[in-house]
């Protein structure tokens, strides 16, 4: 049923004319005005989202850029101002907090064995995690400080960080497969363990391909 917009008599839906007025019942220009009046708001609210979305892309890359040259800045400033002992506080902070998350673990190993097996396991090795500490700060320093006559030390370092790393981690996977029962996990463990020597390799292999080959393509595609 269609109302009349004039009186409010109520009409046949294919009525053209309202029966009572005689005034011309509008209702498809009515629908069509309607309809039009919805896309272009829809339009309008679209344009303006996309231009949101972009201004919140530029502030984003900005804000990136900002935090960037922050830290870089930053980052001159602690090298220059600390000099070789500054990669070894660094390393002494991450020991500082490795020891507090240490004592968390132990803490909460009251109630969860699976807490209290990896403080213990985090504290069996945390002479070589602070060794990694001081490996890898100090690796990033040299490579900023002396970054041409470095650039050819860096991968063995690095490779021997990665190696160690994994090592670790094949101890940590035997914890979780006794606590969970995934017997897959103690036999990826026991596959770093033999072929360490090899994964150490092929590391040292793709660090010195990556220096070698993708570096220099990346700065010439930089230049072009």
């Amino acid at each position: 049923m269609v109302y009349c917009t004039e009186c409010g008599k109520k009409n046949d839906d294919d009525a053209e004319f309202c029966d009572k007025c005689g005034i011309r019942l509008d209702r498809q220009e009515k629908e069509d005005a309607f309809k039009n009046n919805v896309k272009k708001i829809a339009d309008v609210i679209e344009e303006k989202a996309e231009k949101f979305g972009k201004n919140m892309e530029k502030a984003g890359k900005r804000l990136e850029t900002r935090i960037d040259y922050s830290f870089k800045e930053f980052q001159k400033w602690y090298d220059t101002r600390f000099n070789i002992i500054g990669p070894l506080i660094w390393s002494f902070l991450g020991l500082i907090i490795l020891r507090f998350i240490i004592w968390i673990l132990a803490i909460l190993g009251d109630e969860y064995t699976l807490s209290g097996e990896l403080s213990d396991f985090l504290y069996s090795y945390i002479l070589i995690f602070f060794g990694l500490m001081v490996l890898n700060s100090y690796n990033s320093y040299l490579k900023r400080k002396y970054k041409k006559q470095f650039r050819w030390i860096f991968p063995v370092i690095s490779t021997i960080s990665c190696t160690v790393t994994i090592w670790i981690i094949s101890k940590l996977l035997v914890i979780l497969d006794a606590n969970f029962n995934i017997p897959v996990l103690t036999a990826i463990a026991n596959f770093i363990d033999t072929y360490i020597y090899l994964i150490f390799v092929v590391v040292l292999i793709l660090s010195y391909g990556f220096v070698m080959v993708f570096l220099p393509f990346s700065k010439n595609f930089e230049h072009k």
